[in-house]
């Protein structure tokens, strides 16, 4: 470790984890003071952006000397924590972890009274991972052609999980559907954790899920990954297939993550954060944490990231429509 001390508060039906990094008092700047960061994930704990949230959270409280509260604010397929954060102060003390399905929300929830493309402004990307199509052990699957073959059987019986409704995970699951010519009945959570949870108890026995809280469960044998939406295998998983490879290249994207803070915060503290995330991802031992998670270190400057987020929400603002999928 280095500094001081490092506490970590947590328990199991706690939302909110406070990382408390030696606080030291400013001496050469006005940002940080000693005022607590807080960094917003918009999913339940146990997920994706929850993972890299709380690695991501120790590192950047070490090198400001700040005490970093993670915050999990779940619901609406991200919405309620991203609206949250666009709605924060933009002081610099209040940031949050954005994925790909927060930038869907502006074109599968275009009533909202805020945008993301308006009210957020990108800090730094993290990394990317695929999307996995996962199978509870507890169920007969081994294979994406036997879940077809099931689903064709049974229409609507057969359900898979996902971490909301609206989310990049939902429309994975939907669109596949529409290709594969079945009726799945599609059950959201609340974030990846919690139907990762259900996955392995066998009350769900699909899920379309980030890789990230999937790899393990499958090394451990409690699920089986059947495919992957990148259109090259992932390096964690060189025996399971991508959807390319199984009839379906229209489905060939990633899930990535990254960190945001609302639109306006100043730019000397954006350019701060910026290059101390790029240089807390090239870490060796962030790199190898993230791999293990099987998310693949991307680090992007503020810069770079911004035009990224650009180029996703007006690519899903295109593209959703043209799929005609039922997202509610």
């Amino acid at each position: 470790m280095i500094g001081h001390e490092t506490i970590l508060r947590c328990g199991a039906a706690l939302s909110a984890v406070t990382l408390t990094i030696g606080v030291a008092p400013p001496t050469h700047a006005a940002w940080p003071d000693d005022s607590p960061i807080k960094l917003i994930v918009p999913q339940a704990a146990g997920g994706t952006n929850d993972t890299v949230a709380r690695l991501i959270g120790v590192s950047l409280g070490k090198v400001l000397k700040q005490s970093i509260v993670v915050e999990n604010r779940p619901g609406a397929a991200g919405a309620i924590g991203m609206q949250a954060l666009a709605q924060a102060k933009p002081d610099g003390y209040t940031l949050g972890i954005a994925s790909d399905s927060a930038a869907m929300l502006d074109a599968v929830r275009p009533a909202q009274n805020w945008s993301f493309k308006r009210d957020i402004a990108g800090v730094a990307m993290v990394g990317d991972q695929p999307i996995s199509i996962t199978v509870s052990a507890k169920t007969q699957y081994r294979t994406l052609a036997e879940v077809v073959k099931d689903a064709k059987a049974r229409p609507g019986q057969v359900a898979f999980g996902t971490s909301g409704i609206g989310t990049s995970q939902h429309v994975v699951g939907e669109w596949f559907a529409r290709l594969a010519d079945v009726s799945i009945t599609h059950i959201p959570y609340k974030g990846g954790g919690q139907a990762s949870g259900d996955l392995v108890g066998g009350q769900v026995p699909m899920a379309v899920l980030g890789l990230a809280p999937m790899l393990q469960q499958h090394k451990r044998g409690t699920v089986r990954i059947v495919a992957v939406t990148t259109p090259k295998r992932n390096a964690a998983l060189p025996d399971v297939p991508t959807l390319t490879e199984l009839g379906y290249p229209q489905i060939a994207l990633s899930q990535w993550v990254g960190v945001v803070a609302p639109a306006g915060t100043p730019p000397a503290v954006v350019a701060r954060l910026s290059d101390e995330m790029v240089k807390i991802v090239d870490q060796p031992e962030v790199r190898k944490s993230l791999a293990d998670s099987g998310i693949d270190p991307r680090p992007m400057t503020s810069a770079q990231f911004g035009k990224f987020l650009e180029a996703e929400v007006n690519g899903w603002i295109k593209l959703i429509p043209t799929l005609k999928l039922k997202l509610d």
